[in-house]
This record gives C-alpha cells, sequence and structure tokens, in this order.
C-alpha cells in the first residue's frame, strides 16, 4: 500500500465554503450588505409552499433529550468527553438541533455544511427554509455544531485579540531562522495557552466520536449520513469508525483525506492539483469578460486583473491586516460562475478607484473574524499530523518552499496575487493528536461521493481519488455544474441521492455520469 498524506498541507487557508454561504452569495451584489443565514429561517419550502412545521411523530423513540425552540428547529445539548483517550476526563457541551419529520418517518438524516467551522444548527435554518427537496421530509433532518464551532464548546482561541496574527506577520514565507521559529511557535502554543489541551483535541476523528454520541443520545441504532465538502471528511471517519452504524452515506463536494507521499514532487503535484481549477477558472472568467464586463479594459481584461492582484495589499489593510484576505476575496469569487460578476467588479473597484470594498467582503466571510486565526486552518493543521506523523516539520518546510516555486511557473494568475502566505501548520507537531490507528477507508459501507470537474474548493480530483482508492466502496456520481458541491439542484443527482438515503437502492454502476444542468 502506497503512503498516504493529509490534502491541503499548503492549502489550508483555503476555507471550504459552506452551503449557507453559497446562498448568501447568491443573493448579494457588490452593493449589498450580506444576509445572516439564520436569517433565512421565515423563507418557506421551495418545493410545496409550505412552511416546515415541526410536529410529533409517534415512531420516533424517546430519547429523553430535553429539547427547547431554536429558531425553525428545537435544539438540546449533549456531554461528550473532551478527549476520548481518558473517557471519564473533562468533558465538553456540543449543541444539537432537529427538524422533525413530517412525512412517514425512515429514521434520522445527519447532515453537515462543511467547513471545518460551519454551523450545523444554522444550516437547519436554510433546511426549513427549503433548502432540501420534499422527499427528505421523512427523515428526521439533524445537525450538530462541531466541537469548538458556534454554539458548542470549547469557545476556540489562539491568544487575545490579533496576538497570534502579529506573530506570524513576523515571518516571511518560510521560517528559517531562530528568529522566526521562535515566532511560530509561541504562535501554536497560544492556542494551548487559550484554550487548555482541548486546543490539540479539535479534530475530524473526535467530531466523529462526537457525532456518534449524537447517534446514541437520540436513541437510534442506525443513522444516514449527507455530508457537503469538509462534512465529506467527518463522513469518512464515521463510517471507518462505526460502519455498523450508518444506514446510507452520500459525501457532496467530497474530499479524498489522503493522498500518496512518495515523493516531494509527488506530493507538490498532487497540492497543485489540489488548486489549479482556482487557475482554470480565474483563467475562464476573465475569457468571458466581454465589452459590458466592468474589467473589459478595451478588451484586455487580464491586464487589469494584474494591476487588482498588485493591489490586493489595500483589501488586506481593510481586513485587519490578515495576509490572506485579498487571496480569499478574490478566490471566492469562483465558486460559483454566478459570481463572477463580483470579480469583474472587484477588479475594476480595485484598479480605477483604490476601492478594496467587495473582496474585503467577501474575504470577511471566510474569516469570520479576521483578527482571530483560522479554525479552519487549526482543524486542517491537526488533521494533516493526525493522518501523516511520518511527514516532520522539516521535511513540510521543504515542501512548502519547492511548492512556492512551483505555483510560479505553473499557475501564473494565482502567482500574481502573492499568495506566499506563512503556513503554521509545520510547527503544530506541538500540539499534534496521536496518529492514524485505523484503516481511514470508510469500513466497506457503500457511500456516493458527488464530484464537480468545475468544483474549485474540492476539486475534482479528490472525489475521484476518494471514490476510487481511498474508500473500500466508494460509488462516484460525476457531474459538471456551475459551483461548489451540487445536491440539490440536479435532477439527476437528486434522484440517485433520494434513491440511496430514501430506498437504499445504490447506483448500478461504480461510476455515474450525470448531465450538466444550468
Amino acid at each position: 500500500m502506497k503512503s498516504r498524506h493529509p490534502r491541503q498541507l499548503r492549502w489550508q487557508l483555503i476555507a471550504t465554503v459552506s452551503t449557507s454561504l453559497l446562498l448568501v452569495l447568491a443573493g448579494c451584489s457588490s452593493s449589498d450588505t450580506p444576509a445572516d443565514p439564520a436569517d433565512s429561517t421565515s423563507a418557506t419550502n421551495a418545493d410545496n409552499g409550505d412552511e416546515h412545521t415541526t410536529v410529533s411523530v409517534p415512531e420516533r423513540s424517546d430519547d429523553g433529550l430535553q429539547w427547547t425552540s431554536c429558531g425553525a428547529a428545537e435544539c438540546t445539548e449533549i456531554i461528550v468527553p473532551t478527549d476520548y483517550s481518558d473517557p471519564d476526563g473533562e468533558q465538553l457541551s456540543i449543541a444539537v438541533g432537529r427538524l422533525v419529520a413530517t412525512g412517514d418517518r425512515i429514521g434520522v438524516l445527519l447532515v453537515n455544511p462543511g467547513g471545518p467551522g460551519a454551523s450545523g444548527i444554522d444550516m437547519l435554518a436554510d433546511i426549513a427554509g427549503g433548502l432540501l427537496p420534499p422527499e427528505l421530509d421523512a427523515f428526521d433532518i439533524v445537525s450538530f455544531d462541531p466541537r469548538g464551532v458556534s454554539r458548542s464548546e470549547p469557545t476556540f482561541a489562539c491568544g487575545s485579540g490579533g496576538e497570534q496574527l502579529e506573530l506570524t506577520n513576523q515571518i516571511d514565507e518560510s521560517a528559517d531562522t531562530p528568529t522566526e521559529v521562535a515566532a511560530a511557535e509561541s504562535a501554536v502554543e497560544l492556542c494551548v495557552q487559550s484554550m487548555g489541551d482541548v486546543a490539540g483535541l479539535l479534530h475530524t476523528e473526535f467530531v466523529a466520536r462526537d457525532m456518534d454520541l449524537v447517534r446514541e443520545a437520540l436513541n437510534e441504532d442506525q443513522i444516514s449520513y449527507l455530508g457537503y465538502s469538509y462534512g465529506s471528511d467527518i463522513g469518512v471517519w464515521y463510517a471507518s469508525l462505526f460502519p455498523n452504524r450508518v444506514r446510507a452515506m452520500v459525501l457532496d463536494g467530497a474530499r479524498d483525506p489522503i493522498d500518496p507521499i512518495d515523493t516531494v514532487d509527488q506530493r507538490i503535484a498532487n497540492d497543485i492539483a489540489d488548486v489549479e481549477t482556482f487557475e482554470r477558472l480565474l483563467t475562464e472568467a476573465i475569457a468571458a469578460c466581454d465589452d459590458d464586463c466592468a474589467m473589459y479594459n478595451n478588451g484586455d481584461p487580464t491586464s487589469m486583473y494584474l494591476q487588482a492582484a498588485a493591489k490586493l495589499d489595500l483589501v488586506v489593510a481593510e481586513v485587519d491586516d490578515n495576509p490572506a484576505a485579498g487571496f480569499l476575496g478574490l478566490i471566492t469569487t469562483l465558486y460559483s460562475e454566478d459570481f463572477w460578476y463580483l470579480l469583474y467588479e472587484g477588479v475594476a473597484a480595485l484598479v480605477t478607484n483604490d476601492d478594496p470594498s467587495i473582496f474585503a467582503e467577501l474575504a470577511r466571510f471566510q474569516l469570520d473574524d479576521p483578527s482571530q486565526p483560522s479554525f479552519t486552518g487549526h482543524v486542517n493543521c491537526l488533521d494533516n499530523w493526525v493522518v501523516e506523523a511520518a511527514l516532520d516539520r522539516t521535511t513540510r518546510l521543504s515542501d512548502e518552499a519547492a511548492l512556492n516555486s512551483t505555483i510560479a511557473t505553473e499557475l501564473p494568475l494565482l502567482n500574481a496575487m502573492d499568495i506566499s502566505i506563512f503556513d503554521l501548520c509545520p510547527f503544530y507537531d506541538l500540539i499534534a493528536p496521536p496518529p492514524l490507528s485505523i484503516d481511514l477507508n470508510g469500513g466497506d459501507v457503500p457511500i456516493m461521493v458527488i464530484g464537480n470537474p468545475n468544483d474549485p474548493a474540492t476539486p475534482f480530483v479528490q472525489s475521484v481519488d476518494l471514490a476510487n482508492n481511498t474508500l473500500s466502496n466508494g460509488y462516484l456520481v460525476e457531474v459538471e455544474h456551475r459551483g461548489h458541491t451540487v445536491y440539490p439542484t440536479n435532477t439527476c443527482v437528486n434522484r440517485l441521492v433520494h434513491q440511496l438515503l430514501v430506498d437504499l437502492e445504490l447506483p448500478s454502476e461504480q461510476r455515474t455520469v450525470c448531465a450538466r444542468e444550468d
């Protein structure tokens, strides 16, 4: 078996956009202030016009939990071990939400919107507003805020204010001096100073174990699962740890949590493959800019883009001097063709008026609190060390330097943004959890993986690798789509998903291709 390594060693700063964020972006213009996703609780079901109501269903087991109203859903909390190697030690409170089945009840469908860092309970507001089709009304739809997220403990922090950012901003793209190494180590140690030992216990294995305690608290023998984006990581971990507790599983916009590490060249080639979709989509977006486009620039939109890329420091200054802000703000416009107009308007505003507001607004969505460390990056770094502890700090730093050099020659449009932002992941050996102790292969559970060749956040190569190489029983559904994640916007995909989740009917082939629908 080939040695494997975690995805996104370098690219952990690209936050995986959640379903809620995509819904917000779809309705905002360059002058709009995007709405809070939770505001969608008053929306009605787009398919049948009925408000999603919560009613008692006699077939549901008595779980003994105390449920209270929380917007469109009902919520409770469960208590889980902080450290599963010490189950009788300190405990955490995990917030759980539920929309009760309104049809002939099948059981529980647990959903996760992605991240790491997206709130499952916030997603329930979107579901109550019609995000998912009525075919799923036969399920109690359950979600939770993973440990460290929103309503669940602990409160994530790595220092106060911009303390960690002040340290990392002292480091060039590689920590190659004793002073820079000390600053990097201090930046990681701030997490332990703020949270204690739980700082190193927010990784996906423990999130999956928490999820099983959610199942147990609901008094269910098995659950069905729908995971978007990073939610696919949780699904793979859960199926690998608890295969007999999975009724059916669908992973949309799926990431492969592991990848070959045999050589430096192979590792870099795979990291490039993870982000080259951004380069392709950026090329396509610029080529699609016609004379009605804000950055048309007398037929030379590429030149205007390059001018804007050189001014992204204005976005950084606007967003609390967070060095990732310019890059994140711009690439967020590539998550769907529907958002390309934000790219055009953002570039034109930056070049013509030194106005960073459009990209700054998008960056704030990605960064939440720009002065604070990235929860997404923190969890991804922990997962990196769980899955492949064999890649030591020196190797990881060496790979970073080689990757930056490769980007300069192979991805010129991305490279123009100066994305050589220091990555703390190599220094997470200071708080790394124990390394992987199981085969992360899905436990032979038949799992549907939905992959999209135009998905920038979780590139298609990852979905293919997950279905074909990592999972022992993966079923790939391939579909070209305009953005990140597909279900429930494609008729063919919807049919396959409903056949599996409702009827337990798998696709007839290990790889199914659905036609693009616009």
